[in-house]
């Protein structure tokens, strides 16, 4: 009786009735609402943030390759995400789906999962948001927040929170109460604004791309582990360091950062193979200037990069993710050899693991599955709404990708704000008026790009919410309560706003992305199961929309999926295995005692 209980599913004609029942949804969003609302939840923090830190850091010029990885992954999540659209045009997505195929106890598990998709993608944009915030105030000529309010205390010593997420997360719920064609309008706003500014990065930016940016510049010069843990040691030793006020402890961190960084450059720079690349000449007489001069300064440096060193190989460890916790690393690193170049200078694990960040980008097009029970025409539009978003999106990114990496050397770009430092930096290079302008017509599109981004992952989250809320596993008076005159379930909104704002004001962005991706990356994989799963089950149902090649495209994304989960973190994975526990304990502590598929069958 048990088991049958926790693995009792609805039935296609169940999930009919209730797209057709009472306290439903408006029905108010054709294609292009749809599609509006795809490129504005995809087109954000992704295209603004991550394209300059995965370059960066972890895959050089072939984060573009990174990206296609990425698109591809999605593309066969997308096809099978809109088979199941079209046939349950209701809320819920993923979470429905599984109800439909696996049962009660495996909705709820993907249902407490999207919560990592939607909810905590939104409190991640927020947290960025404040980065272009400030480079519009530059812009402007007015003073920008200062660091100790927009940034997390736990990242920033001597930060108190990220005030600027706080009030654009509080803006956006304000907004959503309202109702759903109100957020659509400003969410169709906001989506011509930032893909004007897209289009402006890549066409302006086209003619300042040099290609020696991405084939002229040394694998050996790319970023090494130990220039990512030198700013986080310099840190630690300014705030231990005596005699160091406490007010003066962050800009001794910055200026131990910038000597161990310059020490270890020109350390490389003056290696006997290095002697004669003029990429290492040009590196030495960058930064040969900020060496450390004083004996304490001296010995400072060389107390972090000894720390460094040590700590180095661990880095490099957790760089392949689970697959090196595996061992699988010991193989891939062959191919990572042979795959090293100019072009690739991380080799193959850096596009894989670029592939698995800039996951994060991506994440939005499922929304639109989300908004089925307010489709019009949920079988026609759906499906068009989600590909057309993801093929939209995905080549924006490939060209932005590639004109950020041409015009400025991968080892230098900004990681907060990528795209319009990028400008900003060429600008006052040649002196282009019309450049110096851009950086600050770039900033206010990344902000309406991460705003949409916003509205509709606060939509979506709440769209969840209120589907497990009718199931009777969610308290319906919070999650599945629609508000009299809006039609918008309003009070699921506020918990979730309220929630939300004190995550992104003092959690870690970096822990904040790694979980967004592997909740979204779980997801996927159960959509790619299930559609294959009600194949085999009914192979007689109606499919305004089929996925082509199921018996391929599913299993291949289901594979491709699971892949890129194992490139990230192992802390990763056991925050996800923390975070699907508690949401068992809450099932079992509530949803299964008031489910109203339990209710309807009392013996069960």
């Amino acid at each position: 009786m048990f088991w049958n209980r926790i693995f009792a599913t609805k039935t296609l004609e169940m999930l009919d009735a209730e797209a057709k029942g009472e306290n439903r949804l408006k029905r108010i969003l054709g294609p292009v609402g749809l599609t509006s609302l795809g490129v504005g939840a995809i087109i954000g923090a992704g295209i603004f943030v991550m394209t300059g830190r995965v370059a960066a850091n972890d895959a050089g010029p072939g984060v573009l390759l990174s990206y296609a990885v990425a698109g591809f992954a999605c593309a066969l999540a997308a096809f099978c995400y809109s088979e199941f659209a079209s046939m349950a045009p209701v809320a819920g997505s993923a979470y429905t789906y599984a109800y439909a195929t696996m049962g009660e106890l495996f909705a709820w598990i993907i249902g407490w999962d999207l919560i990592l998709e939607y909810a905590m993608a939104a409190a991640t944009v927020a947290s960025v948001w404040a980065n272009y915030l400030n480079e519009l105030l530059k812009v402007l000529g007015i003073p920008p927040v200062p660091e100790y309010l927009c940034s997390d205390p736990f990242s920033t010593p001597g930060a108190i929170m990220n005030l600027p997420a706080v009030l654009i997360l509080m803006a956006c719920t304000s907004v959503l109460v309202i109702g759903i064609r109100e957020s659509a309008a400003s969410n169709t706003a906001l989506v011509v604004l930032k893909l004007a500014v897209v289009i402006f990065v890549i066409v302006v930016g086209v003619g300042y791309v040099s290609s020696s940016n991405w084939f002229d510049i040394p694998s050996e010069g790319r970023k090494l582990p130990q220039q990512g843990i030198i700013p986080g040691l310099a840190s630690e030793h300014a705030q231990k360091e005596a005699g160091i006020a406490k007010d003066a402890v962050a800009d001794r961190a910055k200026t131990l950062t910038k000597q161990a960084l310059a020490t270890f450059i020109v350390a490389l720079a003056d290696k006997p193979e290095h002697k004669d690349s003029e990429h290492w000449k040009k590196m030495r007489k960058e930064y040969e200037g900020t060496l450390p001069s004083d004996d304490k300064d001296k010995a400072a440096v060389k107390a972090i990069l000894l720390i460094a060193d040590e700590k180095a190989p661990h880095v490099v460890l957790e760089k392949w993710g689970m697959v090196g916790n595996l061992g699988i690393n010991k193989t891939l690193e062959k191919i990572d050899d042979a795959t090293r170049s100019n072009f690739l200078p991380y080799g193959f694990s850096g596009v894989m693991l670029g592939a698995a960040l800039v996951f994060f980008a991506f994440i939005g097009f499922d929304s639109i599955s989300t908004h089925s029970e307010e489709a019009i025409n949920p079988q026609r539009d759906v499906p068009i709404g989600i590909l057309a978003s993801l093929g939209v999106c995905t080549i924006l990114y490939i060209a932005v990708s590639a004109v950020i990496t041409g015009m400025v050397p991968y080892y230098d770009i900004d990681v907060k704000a990528a795209i319009s430092s990028a400008f900003t930096a060429e600008g006052k290079r040649t002196s282009s008026p019309l450049l110096n302008a851009a950086g600050g017509l770039i900033a206010a599109g990344a902000l309406a790009g991460m705003t949409s981004v916003l509205l509709i992952t606060f939509l979506s989250q709440s769209r969840i919410f209120l589907a497990m809320a009718r199931d009777g596993l969610m308290p319906q008076r919070i999650f599945g309560a629609v508000h009299e005159k809006f039609q918008t379930p309003h009070v699921s909104t506020m918990v979730t706003g309220t929630l939300m704002s004190i995550v992104a004001a003092f959690t870690p962005i970096a822990v904040l992305e790694e979980m967004v991706n592997i909740g979204t990356l779980f997801a996927f994989v159960v959509v790619c199961a299930a559609v294959l799963i009600l194949r085999i089950k009914r192979p007689d149902a109606h499919r305004p929309f089929r996925c082509p090649a199921v018996y391929i495209v599913a299993p291949v994304g289901i594979l491709v999926n699971l892949t890129l989960m194992f490139f990230l973190p192992a802390e990763t994975w056991f925050r996800l295995a923390i975070w699907l526990a508690i949401g068992l304990c809450i099932y079992f502590a509530f949803g299964y005692h008031y489910s109203v598929m339990r209710q309807a069958k009392p013996n069960d």
